[in-house]
Protein backbone atom coordinates (compact mmCIF):
# COMPACT_ATOMS: atom_id res chain seq x y z
CA UNK A 1 0.00 0.00 0.00
CA UNK A 2 2.62 2.25 -1.17
CA UNK A 3 3.48 4.15 -4.06
CA UNK A 4 2.09 5.74 -6.88
CA UNK A 5 -1.07 4.41 -8.23
CA UNK A 6 -2.15 4.37 -11.70
CA UNK A 7 -5.32 5.02 -11.11
CA UNK A 8 -6.95 5.93 -7.65
CA UNK A 9 -10.87 5.77 -7.18
CA UNK A 10 -12.50 8.33 -4.71
CA UNK A 11 -15.66 5.62 -3.84
CA UNK A 12 -16.04 1.80 -3.28
CA UNK A 13 -19.90 1.63 -4.96
CA UNK A 14 -20.89 0.56 -8.28
CA UNK A 15 -19.10 3.10 -10.17
CA UNK A 16 -15.93 2.92 -8.31
CA UNK A 17 -15.00 -0.69 -7.63
CA UNK A 18 -16.31 -2.29 -10.62
CA UNK A 19 -14.03 0.29 -12.88
CA UNK A 20 -11.09 -0.62 -10.25
CA UNK A 21 -11.89 -4.77 -11.33
CA UNK A 22 -11.29 -3.74 -14.92
CA UNK A 23 -8.43 -1.34 -14.57
CA UNK A 24 -6.89 -4.40 -12.20
CA UNK A 25 -7.54 -6.67 -15.28
CA UNK A 26 -5.91 -4.19 -17.43
CA UNK A 27 -3.02 -4.96 -15.35
CA UNK A 28 -2.88 -1.60 -13.27
CA UNK A 29 -2.15 -0.82 -10.07
CA UNK A 30 -5.12 0.65 -8.14
CA UNK A 31 -6.39 2.00 -5.05
CA UNK A 32 -10.01 2.29 -3.93
CA UNK A 33 -10.42 4.08 -1.21
CA UNK A 34 -14.26 4.31 0.81
CA UNK A 35 -14.93 5.07 4.40
CA UNK A 36 -17.79 2.87 4.83
CA UNK A 37 -18.47 -0.50 3.26
CA UNK A 38 -17.58 -1.47 -0.21
CA UNK A 39 -20.65 -1.95 -2.39
CA UNK A 40 -21.65 1.65 -1.62
CA UNK A 41 -25.68 1.79 -1.43
CA UNK A 42 -26.63 -0.26 -4.47
CA UNK A 43 -25.00 -3.57 -2.11
CA UNK A 44 -25.45 -2.02 1.21
CA UNK A 45 -28.64 0.13 1.51
CA UNK A 46 -30.54 -0.17 -1.73
CA UNK A 47 -30.34 -2.39 -5.07
CA UNK A 48 -29.85 -5.15 -2.73
CA UNK A 49 -31.72 -5.44 0.57
CA UNK A 50 -35.03 -4.39 -1.47
CA UNK A 51 -34.43 -6.61 -3.81
CA UNK A 52 -34.20 -9.33 -1.18
CA UNK A 53 -37.16 -8.01 0.97
CA UNK A 54 -39.36 -8.16 -2.86
CA UNK A 55 -38.31 -11.58 -2.96
CA UNK A 56 -39.44 -12.82 0.54
CA UNK A 57 -42.70 -10.75 -0.43
CA UNK A 58 -43.43 -12.12 -3.98
CA UNK A 59 -43.22 -15.60 -2.21
CA UNK A 60 -45.73 -14.65 0.46
CA UNK A 61 -48.15 -12.84 -2.24
CA UNK A 62 -47.87 -15.97 -3.73
CA UNK A 63 -48.78 -18.36 -1.03
CA UNK A 64 -52.06 -16.08 -0.14
CA UNK A 65 -52.98 -16.83 -3.70
CA UNK A 66 -52.39 -20.78 -3.72
CA UNK A 67 -56.06 -21.32 -3.56
CA UNK A 68 -56.27 -20.02 -7.77
CA UNK A 69 -53.74 -22.84 -8.04
CA UNK A 70 -55.52 -25.79 -6.71
CA UNK A 71 -53.69 -25.54 -3.48
CA UNK A 72 -54.54 -25.32 0.33
CA UNK A 73 -52.78 -24.29 3.26
CA UNK A 74 -51.15 -21.20 5.45
CA UNK A 75 -47.76 -19.12 5.09
CA UNK A 76 -46.61 -17.08 7.90
CA UNK A 77 -44.07 -14.89 8.71
CA UNK A 78 -41.90 -12.86 10.97
CA UNK A 79 -40.81 -9.91 10.28
CA UNK A 80 -37.07 -10.13 11.92
CA UNK A 81 -36.34 -13.23 10.16
CA UNK A 82 -37.08 -11.68 6.78
CA UNK A 83 -35.13 -9.03 7.93
CA UNK A 84 -32.46 -11.19 8.98
CA UNK A 85 -31.98 -13.18 5.38
CA UNK A 86 -31.70 -9.74 3.94
CA UNK A 87 -28.71 -8.98 6.18
CA UNK A 88 -26.88 -11.95 5.55
CA UNK A 89 -27.56 -11.40 1.53
CA UNK A 90 -25.90 -8.47 1.44
CA UNK A 91 -23.30 -9.67 3.49
CA UNK A 92 -22.41 -12.63 1.56
CA UNK A 93 -22.50 -10.30 -1.15
CA UNK A 94 -20.24 -7.85 0.05
CA UNK A 95 -17.37 -10.11 1.11
CA UNK A 96 -17.30 -11.93 -2.28
CA UNK A 97 -16.50 -8.15 -3.93
CA UNK A 98 -13.74 -7.75 -0.74
CA UNK A 99 -12.18 -11.26 -1.52
CA UNK A 100 -12.28 -10.41 -5.43
CA UNK A 101 -10.68 -7.33 -4.92
CA UNK A 102 -7.81 -8.64 -2.40
CA UNK A 103 -7.72 -11.49 -5.46
CA UNK A 104 -6.65 -8.66 -8.21
CA UNK A 105 -4.82 -6.96 -5.59
CA UNK A 106 -6.09 -3.61 -5.40
CA UNK A 107 -5.27 -1.27 -2.04
CA UNK A 108 -8.85 -0.83 0.03
CA UNK A 109 -7.87 2.35 1.69
CA UNK A 110 -10.43 2.88 4.46
CA UNK A 111 -11.41 6.66 5.02
CA UNK A 112 -12.41 9.62 3.78
CA UNK A 113 -11.10 11.06 0.75
CA UNK A 114 -10.36 14.36 -0.31
CA UNK A 115 -9.21 15.72 -3.78
CA UNK A 116 -6.60 18.47 -3.17
CA UNK A 117 -4.95 17.93 -6.34
CA UNK A 118 -5.79 16.33 -9.58
CA UNK A 119 -3.30 13.75 -8.90
CA UNK A 120 -3.83 13.49 -5.26
CA UNK A 121 -6.52 12.20 -3.19
CA UNK A 122 -6.07 12.78 0.79
CA UNK A 123 -7.60 9.99 3.31
CA UNK A 124 -7.42 11.20 6.27
CA UNK A 125 -3.82 12.84 6.92
CA UNK A 126 -2.60 10.61 3.79
CA UNK A 127 -1.90 11.37 0.27
CA UNK A 128 -2.58 8.76 -2.39
CA UNK A 129 -1.08 9.84 -5.72
CA UNK A 130 -2.20 8.37 -9.07
CA UNK A 131 -1.06 8.89 -12.49
CA UNK A 132 -5.15 9.36 -12.79
CA UNK A 133 -8.36 9.86 -10.40
CA UNK A 134 -11.76 8.40 -10.79
CA UNK A 135 -14.52 9.96 -8.68
CA UNK A 136 -17.51 8.22 -7.64
CA UNK A 137 -19.01 9.76 -4.19
CA UNK A 138 -22.29 8.36 -4.72
CA UNK A 139 -25.51 9.90 -3.71
CA UNK A 140 -27.58 10.24 -1.04
CA UNK A 141 -31.21 11.09 -0.41
CA UNK A 142 -33.00 13.91 -0.85
CA UNK A 143 -35.03 15.59 2.30
CA UNK A 144 -36.39 19.19 1.73
CA UNK A 145 -36.03 21.38 4.45
CA UNK A 146 -39.66 22.49 5.11
CA UNK A 147 -40.15 18.50 6.41
CA UNK A 148 -36.90 17.57 7.70
CA UNK A 149 -37.24 16.71 11.66
CA UNK A 150 -36.24 13.98 13.69
CA UNK A 151 -38.23 10.41 13.28
CA UNK A 152 -38.43 11.10 9.26
CA UNK A 153 -37.80 7.52 7.80
CA UNK A 154 -35.17 7.92 4.49
CA UNK A 155 -34.44 4.35 2.69
CA UNK A 156 -31.54 3.69 4.91
CA UNK A 157 -33.47 3.64 8.23
CA UNK A 158 -36.55 1.86 6.92
CA UNK A 159 -33.85 -0.74 5.45
CA UNK A 160 -32.67 -1.13 9.23
CA UNK A 161 -36.16 -1.75 10.69
CA UNK A 162 -36.31 -5.44 12.12
CA UNK A 163 -40.22 -5.16 12.78
CA UNK A 164 -43.28 -3.31 10.66
CA UNK A 165 -45.74 -0.51 11.29
CA UNK A 166 -49.30 -1.21 10.97
CA UNK A 167 -49.14 2.12 9.01
CA UNK A 168 -46.97 4.45 6.55
CA UNK A 169 -46.84 7.18 4.60
CA UNK A 170 -44.82 7.41 1.46
CA UNK A 171 -43.87 10.83 0.60
CA UNK A 172 -43.04 10.47 -3.14
CA UNK A 173 -44.19 8.42 -5.98
CA UNK A 174 -41.12 7.45 -7.71
CA UNK A 175 -39.23 4.02 -8.19
CA UNK A 176 -38.21 4.18 -4.55
CA UNK A 177 -41.54 4.49 -3.15
CA UNK A 178 -43.59 2.32 -5.29
CA UNK A 179 -40.83 0.12 -4.51
CA UNK A 180 -41.66 0.11 -0.39
CA UNK A 181 -45.14 0.16 -0.83
CA UNK A 182 -45.20 -2.90 -3.00
CA UNK A 183 -43.09 -4.80 -0.44
CA UNK A 184 -44.73 -3.45 2.85
CA UNK A 185 -48.62 -3.91 1.79
CA UNK A 186 -47.73 -6.90 0.85
CA UNK A 187 -46.97 -7.68 4.58
CA UNK A 188 -50.14 -5.57 5.83
CA UNK A 189 -49.08 -2.72 6.37
CA UNK A 190 -51.57 -0.03 5.60
CA UNK A 191 -49.45 2.32 3.28
CA UNK A 192 -50.33 6.07 1.45
CA UNK A 193 -48.25 6.91 -1.19
CA UNK A 194 -48.32 10.76 -1.15
CA UNK A 195 -46.59 12.44 -5.32
CA UNK A 196 -46.49 15.57 -5.75
CA UNK A 197 -46.96 15.46 -9.37
CA UNK A 198 -49.91 14.13 -11.84
CA UNK A 199 -48.92 10.63 -11.78
CA UNK A 200 -46.91 7.56 -9.69
CA UNK A 201 -43.73 7.18 -11.66
CA UNK A 202 -42.93 10.30 -13.20
CA UNK A 203 -40.50 9.72 -16.47
CA UNK A 204 -42.76 6.24 -17.29
CA UNK A 205 -44.93 6.11 -20.03
CA UNK A 206 -48.55 6.71 -18.57
CA UNK A 207 -49.82 3.78 -19.51
CA UNK A 208 -47.27 1.42 -17.61
CA UNK A 209 -47.69 3.78 -14.84
CA UNK A 210 -51.80 3.29 -14.45
CA UNK A 211 -51.02 -0.80 -14.66
CA UNK A 212 -48.93 -0.33 -11.55
CA UNK A 213 -51.20 2.50 -9.39
CA UNK A 214 -54.46 -0.01 -10.33
CA UNK A 215 -51.88 -3.34 -8.60
CA UNK A 216 -51.61 -1.01 -5.48
CA UNK A 217 -55.00 -0.07 -5.27
CA UNK A 218 -55.82 -3.66 -5.73
CA UNK A 219 -53.41 -4.25 -2.58
CA UNK A 220 -55.23 -1.76 -0.44
CA UNK A 221 -52.67 1.07 -1.15
CA UNK A 222 -54.22 4.73 -0.80
CA UNK A 223 -52.65 7.16 -3.56
CA UNK A 224 -52.37 11.27 -3.78
CA UNK A 225 -51.22 12.45 -6.46
CA UNK A 226 -51.36 16.06 -8.03
CA UNK A 227 -50.56 16.95 -4.11
CA UNK A 228 -47.45 18.28 -2.24
CA UNK A 229 -46.74 17.23 1.08
CA UNK A 230 -47.01 20.95 2.93
CA UNK A 231 -46.15 19.71 6.23
CA UNK A 232 -45.17 17.16 8.59
CA UNK A 233 -45.57 16.52 12.27
CA UNK A 234 -44.00 13.41 14.00
CA UNK A 235 -44.44 12.29 17.28
CA UNK A 236 -43.72 9.19 19.39
CA UNK A 237 -47.79 8.29 18.73
CA UNK A 238 -48.32 9.56 15.98
CA UNK A 239 -46.92 11.28 12.29
CA UNK A 240 -49.09 13.60 10.58
CA UNK A 241 -48.68 14.98 6.81
CA UNK A 242 -50.76 17.39 5.48
CA UNK A 243 -51.03 17.99 1.94
CA UNK A 244 -51.33 21.23 0.18
CA UNK A 245 -55.25 20.59 -0.52
CA UNK A 246 -55.52 20.64 3.72
CA UNK A 247 -56.44 16.90 3.41
CA UNK A 248 -54.63 15.33 6.79
CA UNK A 249 -53.29 11.93 6.91
CA UNK A 250 -52.34 9.96 10.09
CA UNK A 251 -49.86 6.96 10.06
CA UNK A 252 -47.43 5.27 12.63
CA UNK A 253 -44.31 6.17 10.21
CA UNK A 254 -43.38 8.05 7.27
CA UNK A 255 -40.82 7.68 4.96
CA UNK A 256 -39.46 10.43 2.39
CA UNK A 257 -38.16 8.85 -1.06
CA UNK A 258 -38.42 11.82 -3.12
CA UNK A 259 -35.05 11.16 -4.68
CA UNK A 260 -31.26 11.57 -3.96
CA UNK A 261 -28.73 14.38 -4.52
CA UNK A 262 -24.80 13.92 -5.56
CA UNK A 263 -22.76 13.60 -1.92
CA UNK A 264 -20.24 15.85 -3.35
CA UNK A 265 -19.81 18.25 -0.20
CA UNK A 266 -16.63 17.92 1.96
CA UNK A 267 -14.73 15.91 -0.72
CA UNK A 268 -12.79 18.76 -1.74
CA UNK A 269 -13.97 19.36 -5.52
CA UNK A 270 -14.39 22.74 -5.37
CA UNK A 271 -10.98 23.63 -3.16
CA UNK A 272 -9.84 21.82 -6.26
CA UNK A 273 -11.05 23.37 -8.97
CA UNK A 274 -13.34 20.85 -10.49
CA UNK A 275 -16.49 21.99 -12.50
CA UNK A 276 -19.88 21.16 -11.12
CA UNK A 277 -23.42 22.33 -11.87
CA UNK A 278 -25.99 23.68 -10.18
CA UNK A 279 -27.27 21.16 -8.32
CA UNK A 280 -23.60 20.02 -7.42
CA UNK A 281 -23.02 17.01 -10.00
CA UNK A 282 -19.86 16.78 -10.93
CA UNK A 283 -19.82 18.28 -14.71
CA UNK A 284 -17.64 15.58 -17.42
CA UNK A 285 -17.57 14.70 -21.27
CA UNK A 286 -18.78 11.54 -23.15
CA UNK A 287 -16.03 9.48 -21.79
CA UNK A 288 -16.28 10.85 -18.06
CA UNK A 289 -13.52 13.71 -18.06
CA UNK A 290 -13.88 16.64 -16.13
CA UNK A 291 -12.46 20.17 -16.80
CA UNK A 292 -9.36 18.77 -14.38
CA UNK A 293 -6.53 16.42 -16.39
CA UNK A 294 -6.86 13.13 -15.66
CA UNK A 295 -9.93 13.07 -13.61
CA UNK A 296 -13.03 11.32 -14.41
CA UNK A 297 -16.02 10.67 -11.97
CA UNK A 298 -18.69 8.41 -12.91
CA UNK A 299 -21.86 7.09 -10.95
CA UNK A 300 -24.87 9.06 -9.58
CA UNK A 301 -22.57 12.36 -8.77
CA UNK A 302 -22.29 13.20 -12.63
CA UNK A 303 -26.18 13.53 -11.93
CA UNK A 304 -26.86 11.64 -15.19
CA UNK A 305 -28.35 8.68 -14.56
CA UNK A 306 -29.38 7.08 -10.77
CA UNK A 307 -28.74 3.42 -11.46
CA UNK A 308 -26.36 1.27 -10.34
CA UNK A 309 -25.45 -0.34 -13.92
CA UNK A 310 -25.67 3.08 -15.29
CA UNK A 311 -22.63 4.24 -13.13
CA UNK A 312 -20.52 0.57 -13.58
CA UNK A 313 -20.75 1.28 -17.07
CA UNK A 314 -19.62 4.73 -16.90
CA UNK A 315 -16.71 4.16 -14.89
CA UNK A 316 -15.31 0.78 -17.17
CA UNK A 317 -15.20 3.73 -20.22
CA UNK A 318 -13.46 5.88 -18.47
CA UNK A 319 -11.03 3.68 -17.70
CA UNK A 320 -10.93 2.22 -21.47
CA UNK A 321 -10.76 6.19 -22.41
CA UNK A 322 -7.76 6.79 -19.79
CA UNK A 323 -5.65 3.48 -20.79
CA UNK A 324 -6.53 3.42 -24.70
CA UNK A 325 -8.42 0.47 -24.22
CA UNK A 326 -11.18 -0.60 -26.63
CA UNK A 327 -13.72 2.56 -26.49
CA UNK A 328 -16.44 1.94 -24.31
CA UNK A 329 -19.21 4.59 -24.19
CA UNK A 330 -22.90 4.71 -22.92
CA UNK A 331 -25.51 5.54 -24.77
CA UNK A 332 -28.37 7.46 -23.16
CA UNK A 333 -31.10 6.60 -25.60
CA UNK A 334 -30.48 2.74 -24.63
CA UNK A 335 -30.11 2.89 -21.29
CA UNK A 336 -32.18 0.09 -19.71
CA UNK A 337 -33.95 0.41 -15.59
CA UNK A 338 -36.34 -1.66 -13.48
CA UNK A 339 -39.04 -0.80 -10.82
CA UNK A 340 -39.51 -4.08 -8.98
CA UNK A 341 -43.15 -3.62 -7.72
CA UNK A 342 -45.89 -5.94 -8.30
CA UNK A 343 -46.36 -6.55 -11.24
CA UNK A 344 -42.64 -5.55 -12.02
CA UNK A 345 -41.95 -2.85 -14.48
CA UNK A 346 -38.89 -2.71 -16.69
CA UNK A 347 -37.73 -0.49 -19.69
CA UNK A 348 -34.50 0.18 -22.05
CA UNK A 349 -34.27 3.63 -23.58
CA UNK A 350 -37.25 6.42 -24.42
CA UNK A 351 -40.61 5.80 -23.40
CA UNK A 352 -43.31 6.84 -26.15
CA UNK A 353 -43.97 10.11 -24.32
CA UNK A 354 -40.74 11.48 -24.20
CA UNK A 355 -40.41 10.26 -27.98
CA UNK A 356 -43.54 11.96 -28.97
CA UNK A 357 -42.01 14.94 -27.06
CA UNK A 358 -38.97 15.12 -29.14
CA UNK A 359 -41.07 15.08 -32.29
CA UNK A 360 -39.82 11.97 -33.42
CA UNK A 361 -42.66 9.98 -35.37
CA UNK A 362 -43.13 6.45 -34.09
CA UNK A 363 -45.01 3.22 -34.73
CA UNK A 364 -45.99 1.57 -31.17
CA UNK A 365 -47.90 -1.69 -30.57
CA UNK A 366 -48.35 -3.97 -27.18
CA UNK A 367 -49.04 -7.51 -26.50
CA UNK A 368 -50.88 -8.37 -23.52
CA UNK A 369 -50.10 -10.74 -20.62
CA UNK A 370 -53.90 -12.20 -20.17
CA UNK A 371 -53.22 -13.01 -24.33
CA UNK A 372 -50.27 -15.27 -23.40
CA UNK A 373 -50.82 -18.93 -22.62
CA UNK A 374 -47.83 -19.07 -19.71
CA UNK A 375 -49.07 -15.95 -18.32
CA UNK A 376 -52.23 -17.29 -17.57
CA UNK A 377 -50.94 -20.51 -16.53
CA UNK A 378 -48.99 -18.50 -13.71
CA UNK A 379 -52.19 -16.55 -12.76
CA UNK A 380 -49.86 -12.87 -13.80
CA UNK A 381 -52.55 -11.74 -16.34
CA UNK A 382 -52.08 -8.12 -15.65
CA UNK A 383 -49.93 -5.44 -17.77
CA UNK A 384 -48.50 -5.59 -21.28
CA UNK A 385 -44.97 -5.40 -23.79
CA UNK A 386 -44.54 -2.15 -25.64
CA UNK A 387 -42.59 -2.63 -28.44
CA UNK A 388 -41.64 1.31 -29.86
CA UNK A 389 -40.07 1.59 -33.54
CA UNK A 390 -39.05 4.53 -35.89
CA UNK A 391 -41.58 5.38 -38.41
CA UNK A 392 -38.99 5.37 -41.36
CA UNK A 393 -36.60 2.68 -41.11
CA UNK A 394 -38.75 0.50 -38.71
CA UNK A 395 -35.65 0.17 -35.95
CA UNK A 396 -36.87 -0.32 -32.14
CA UNK A 397 -36.08 2.34 -30.52
CA UNK A 398 -37.62 1.42 -26.95
CA UNK A 399 -39.30 -1.23 -25.25
CA UNK A 400 -41.33 -0.71 -22.05
CA UNK A 401 -43.03 -3.75 -19.97
CA UNK A 402 -45.40 -3.99 -17.00
CA UNK A 403 -45.92 -7.24 -15.69
CA UNK A 404 -44.55 -10.71 -14.57
CA UNK A 405 -41.02 -11.48 -14.52
CA UNK A 406 -40.17 -8.01 -16.83
CA UNK A 407 -36.72 -7.80 -15.29
CA UNK A 408 -35.21 -11.05 -16.81
CA UNK A 409 -37.71 -10.19 -20.06
CA UNK A 410 -36.29 -6.51 -20.59
CA UNK A 411 -32.98 -8.46 -21.59
CA UNK A 412 -33.99 -9.48 -24.55
CA UNK A 413 -34.86 -5.59 -25.11
CA UNK A 414 -31.92 -4.21 -24.46
CA UNK A 415 -30.44 -6.45 -27.19
CA UNK A 416 -33.20 -5.61 -29.74
CA UNK A 417 -32.33 -1.63 -29.15
CA UNK A 418 -28.40 -1.72 -28.40
CA UNK A 419 -28.19 -3.72 -31.75
CA UNK A 420 -30.68 -1.78 -33.81
CA UNK A 421 -33.22 -4.84 -34.78
CA UNK A 422 -36.05 -4.17 -36.98
CA UNK A 423 -39.73 -5.08 -35.49
CA UNK A 424 -40.29 -6.66 -38.65
CA UNK A 425 -37.39 -9.06 -38.14
CA UNK A 426 -38.05 -8.89 -34.61
CA UNK A 427 -41.49 -9.99 -35.80
CA UNK A 428 -39.85 -12.89 -37.68
CA UNK A 429 -37.82 -14.07 -34.41
CA UNK A 430 -39.50 -17.52 -33.00
CA UNK A 431 -39.80 -18.03 -29.74
CA UNK A 432 -40.53 -21.39 -28.12
CA UNK A 433 -44.17 -21.61 -26.76
CA UNK A 434 -45.53 -21.52 -24.25
CA UNK A 435 -42.95 -18.81 -22.63
CA UNK A 436 -43.56 -14.86 -21.77
CA UNK A 437 -41.19 -14.62 -24.40
CA UNK A 438 -43.70 -14.84 -27.25
CA UNK A 439 -44.96 -11.13 -26.06
CA UNK A 440 -41.84 -9.21 -27.85
CA UNK A 441 -42.78 -11.29 -30.80
CA UNK A 442 -46.43 -10.59 -30.46
CA UNK A 443 -46.03 -7.08 -30.52
CA UNK A 444 -42.96 -6.65 -32.70
CA UNK A 445 -46.14 -8.31 -35.30
CA UNK A 446 -48.01 -5.62 -33.81
CA UNK A 447 -46.29 -2.87 -35.53
CA UNK A 448 -46.13 -4.47 -38.88
CA UNK A 449 -49.91 -6.66 -40.33
CA UNK A 450 -50.89 -6.92 -36.71
CA UNK A 451 -50.22 -8.88 -33.23
CA UNK A 452 -51.78 -12.63 -33.43
CA UNK A 453 -52.92 -12.58 -30.24
CA UNK A 454 -53.62 -9.69 -28.61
Amino acid sequence: MSGRYDLAILGGGPAGYVPAIRAAQLGKKVALVEKDAIGGTCLNRGCIPTKTLIASASLYRHALASRKFGLSGTLDFDYADVARRKDMVVNRLRKGVEAHLKHLEIDVIRGHGRLIHPDTIEVEGREVKAGNILLAPGSKPLIPKLIMQEGLLTSREVLEMDSLPESMIIIGGGVIGCEFASVFSSFGVNVTIVEMLPKLLPGVDGDVAEVLERSLKKSKVKVHTGQPAASVEISPSQSVVTLGDGTVITAEKVLVSIGRVSKTEECGFQEAGLIMDHRGNIVTDANGLTNLSGVYAAGDATGKWQLAHAGSSQGIGSVHHMFGAMPRGVNPDAMSGCIFTFPEIAMVGPGEDEWRERGEKIKVAASRFIANGKAVGMNETDGFVKIISREKDDTIIGVQIVGADASSLIGWAVMAVNSGIKAADAASFVHPHPTLSELFMEASEGIGIGSLHG
